[in-house]
């Protein structure tokens, strides 16, 4: 296979961890907020004082901030890994060690996509790949 090829499969397979992840958060967060809102009014019925459904209100925005840095540390990386790889534009070899790196704890699919990746990225043929396509994009 040749580094064209390695680095569209790595862009693919981020490609998809990005949208898994971020279609997993979203639900997250919904099911989460819900919880949290459903947990403060039913508080707030059970002991008549209506200051106490600030609880879910409360557990809402911590949710939203929970999930929005988990959002920011890995649906980000994965998806302009995915963007710029697919593209073949500057620094998308770095995108791609973080994205990797990103997904290797997620087992197996996430191992085995992210060893991939930092086998291919720390490769002598995936440096080339990326050094030929800076010194093309400075060329031209």
């Amino acid at each position: 296979m040749t580094g064209a090829d390695h680095n569209k499969i790595l862009a693919i397979g981020f490609g998809a961890f990005a949208a898994i992840f971020l279609f997993t958060f979203l639900l997250l967060l919904i099911v989460t907020t819900g919880v949290f809102v459903a947990l403060g009014i039913t508080f707030a019925k059970e002991t008549g004082d209506s200051t106490n459904a600030g609880i879910g209100i409360l557990g809402g925005v911590f949710t939203a901030v929970f999930y929005g840095v988990l959002g920011i540390i890995c649906v980000i990386p994965t998806a302009m890994a995915a963007w710029k790889m697919l593209k073949r534009r500057k620094r998308a070899r770095l995108y791609g060690i973080t994205a990797s790196i990103v997904v290797v704890p997620i087992f197996p699919l996430g191992t085995v996509l992210g060893i991939y990746g930092l086998w291919f990225f720390f490769s002598a043929e995936g440096k080339q790949f990326y050094l030929n396509q800076n010194s093309a994009l400075i060329s031209n």
